[in-house]
C-alpha cells in the first residue's frame, strides 16, 4: 500500500497494526521484527457510549495527536498499545536528532483499571516502571512514523465499525 505521493507504507517504516482475527477483531502490533498482541480499546463497560470514543481508530487518532506534540518540542510521548488487567504495553517515542525518533516498545505493571480510561494517554506520561523490550525498537523520521500511524488508523477505520466490530469491507487485512 502506498500512502500518498512519494510516501512509504507502514511495513516499510517498520510500525503497523494488523487485524489478525476477523471474527474477534484481534490485532497485532508490529515494530521492526517484533510482534505484540495489540489491544487498542480499554475494557470499560459502555466507555464508547459515554464518550465519543470510536474504538481502535480513535486510539490511533490520539497517537497522531501525541506524535505531533513531538514536532513542537515535547521531549517524548508514550503511546498505549495493549490495555490488559495485569499490565499495559506502551511505545515510548523520543526524538534523537535531525527529525528522527526512537520508538521503543515496553511494558508497565500499571493495569488498565489503575487509571481512568479517558486518561489513557496521560497515564503513559508518568510511567515509573516502563520496562523496554530488548530489540523492540526502530529509529525513523518522525514524519514517517506519523504517516504510518495515520495509514493504520485509516485502514482500521475502514475495516471496523465505530464500536470496533468488523464491517466486512477490508482491503488486505493490514495497514
Amino acid at each position: 500500500m502506498t500512502i500518498g505521493h512519494g510516501a512509504t507504507s507502514p511495513r516499510q517504516v517498520g510500525l503497523w497494526v494488523e487485524l489478525t482475527d476477523e471474527a474477534h477483531g484481534q490485532m497485532v502490533l508490529k515494530l521492526g521484527t517484533s510482534r505484540f498482541e495489540c489491544i487498542l480499546v480499554p475494557d470499560v463497560e459502555n466507555f464508547a457510549a459515554r464518550s465519543r470514543y470510536r474504538g481502535p481508530a480513535h486510539t490511533l487518532d490520539r497517537w497522531v495527536a501525541e506524535l505531533n506534540r513531538l514536532a513542537i518540542g515535547r521531549r517524548s510521548v508514550t503511546l498505549p498499545f495493549n490495555f490488559s488487567d495485569q499490565c499495559t504495553g506502551w511505545l515510548r517515542v523520543t526524538p534523537t536528532h535531525d527529525g528522527l525518533v526512537d520508538v521503543q516498545a515496553g511494558w508497565s505493571l500499571l493495569g488498565q483499571y489503575d487509571f481512568e480510561a479517558s486518561e489513557f494517554l496521560t497515564a503513559g506520561r508518568f510511567l515509573p516502571d516502563f520496562t523496554p523490550v530488548e530489540n523492540a525498537r526502530i529509529v525513523r523520521p518522525l514524519a514517517k512514523i506519523i504517516g504510518a500511524v495515520t495509514a493504520c488508523r485509516d485502514e482500521l477505520a475502514h475495516s471496523l465499525d465505530l464500536d470496533g466490530t468488523i464491517t466486512g469491507e477490508r482491503n488486505d487485512g493490514h495497514c
